[in-house]
């Protein structure tokens, strides 16, 4: 059955989403990461939304570059806690990296009609990254989302079974789904997938129980049922407790 969605778009001048273990210089991701999106949900709502508060979730990211710039930091230190941090001494006072970033990128949601209010008035600022990537909602617009096994894909995250099963063209990293909201962040949970640059799209098969496609604008995305996003599979876990074996979702109708 098809499934009542609303679509967000939001857009801004840059993003920037870290490639994680890189040190010297800073890629980024050319899709934003689930912690990522579970973030714009908490500064949309209020409060520190986890993937047991979102029934599902969908979405897409484009941009219309990669850009490079210099970041210089200045590194401070303090010997004691109750000391004001001061300037590192040289030479160890600077340091310039090379960070690479997107230009105008645009990310479309699509989540529960109930959503429409926080991103309506959202309680603190949105971004697409770092602190200066300030994102702003163009639309919000109900639509449709129907079903599909196959199709093309491009700016969106596939989770490592759903490239194993389809033999996707990915670029494969390790990405936090979603963080803690404590002093000191923990990762709830780290899961293995497979990045599709919105400009080196691939095309998928046998997908079934794992795609939708918008009626209106005809973007196919991978759908993350609560259960998934929770690591919720088929029980199996190993001594790590990560999940194994292939999960499906079932198709709708969803309450």
């Amino acid at each position: 059955m098809p499934l009542e969605a609303l679509r967000i778009t939001i857009t801004a001048y840059t993003a920037s989403f870290r490639v994680p273990v890189f040190v010297g210089h800073q890629l980024t991701l050319p899709v934003p990461p689930l912690s990522t999106v579970f973030g714009l949900l908490s500064a949309a709502k209020g409060e520190w939304v986890m993937p047991k508060d979102v029934p599902w979730l969908a979405y897409r990211c484009d941009y219309k570059s990669k850009e490079w710039d210099l970041e210089f930091i200045v590194q401070i230190e303090r010997e004691q806690p109750t000391q004001v941090p001061q300037p590192r001494r040289p030479p160890k006072t600077y340091t310039v990296l090379q960070r690479e970033f997107l230009t105008f990128p645009s990310l479309t949601l699509y989540l529960p009609p109930e959503w429409e209010a926080p991103f309506r008035r959202p309680r603190y600022s949105l971004l697409l990254g770092r602190t200066q990537d300030v994102a702003s909602v163009e639309e919000i617009a109900p639509t449709t989302l129907d079903w599909v096994s196959q199709g093309e894909v491009g700016g969106v995250l596939l989770p490592m079974e759903l490239v194993m099963r389809t033999s996707a063209s990915a670029w494969l990293q390790n990405l936090p789904v979603a963080f803690t909201n404590e002093p000191q962040r923990r990762p709830l949970r780290m899961q293995i997938f497979g990045v599709v640059d919105a400009k080196r799209p691939t095309r998928l098969q046998n997908a079934d129980g794992w795609l939708v496609q918008d009626a209106e604008k005809g973007f196919i995305v991978p759908l993350y049922r609560r259960e998934w996003l929770e690591g919720v599979s088929d029980g199996r876990k190993g001594a790590s407790g990560e999940i194994r074996g292939d999960f499906r979702f079932a198709e709708g109708p969803f309450p």
